[in-house]
């Protein structure tokens, strides 16, 4: 059909015309999917995809992601850095030593760590060479991490290290500074309550530092406990 020939068909005739072949439903639907609101598993699903691009981006390769347990349902959600080699391996997160602690942990103030949303700023493993990668991107990181908690909508979260800190706050904040202070974090037209504390695996090679951890995780139960 030339185009000439085509300014004499009416609208209805082209309707007709991509009806016939298929195409009318095809664009209307596209164009239904992008006006409506994705469900959870729809946005679960393209944060995969956007990290294996960030993963590509900053190692060079598709890795293994594990992006959380799937408890998409809890209102309480526990960020840390990365997960381990061993829990790459195991295809779990916080499988090694250090989900031992946080699980006592959390069991020590009355939360079932199966029952709550288990996530990583990174879901990817990266070697010491691959992190130092990371910093090229981070602007794309706080991206997808601000859609992830966006899309899950907690109405707490539990921050696990100085890294997760930073990735959500900015470089000025440090757990050494701003560890038990609640911070507020915006998303999904709410306000998150965020409570930055140790990353289990610091408190495995500095236990000392386990009395003021313990201290941040009353913090978290009296705030709970008043919700």
């Amino acid at each position: 059909m030339s185009t000439k020939n085509s300014k004499n068909y009416s609208n209805e005739s082209v309707k007709e015309y991509y009806h016939s072949t298929g195409l009318y439903d095809s664009i209307i639907y596209k164009k239904n999917k992008t006006n409506q609101n994705l469900s959870k598993e729809e946005i679960i699903e393209s944060l995969l995809l956007k990290n294996k691009k960030l993963s590509n981006k900053v190692t060079g390769t598709n890795k293994k992601i594990i992006l959380s347990n799937k408890n998409y349902k809890s209102k309480i959600m526990v960020l840390g850095d990365m997960p381990s080699q061993k829990d790459i391996d195991n295809n779990e997160l916080f499988s090694d030593d250090s989900g031992e602690l946080l699980t006592k942990m959390l069991g020590a103030i009355s939360i079932d760590s199966s029952q709550v949303y288990l996530a990583n700023i990174i879901p990817f493993y990266l070697t010491k060479e691959e992190g130092k990668n990371i910093k090229k991107y981070n602007s794309l990181l706080r991206k997808i991490v601000h859609e992830h908690i966006s899309a899950i909508n907690p109405e707490t979260i539990l921050l696990l290290g100085s890294f997760a800190l930073q990735t959500l706050f900015g470089e000025e904040y440090s757990i050494a500074k701003n560890r038990g202070q609640w911070l507020s974090y915006s998303a999904a037209n709410n306000s998150i309550n965020i409570i930055p504390s140790f990353h289990p695996t610091f408190l495995i090679k500095q236990p000392s530092q386990k009395k003021k951890s313990w201290e941040d995780l009353q913090e978290l139960q009296k705030k709970l406990n008043n919700a």
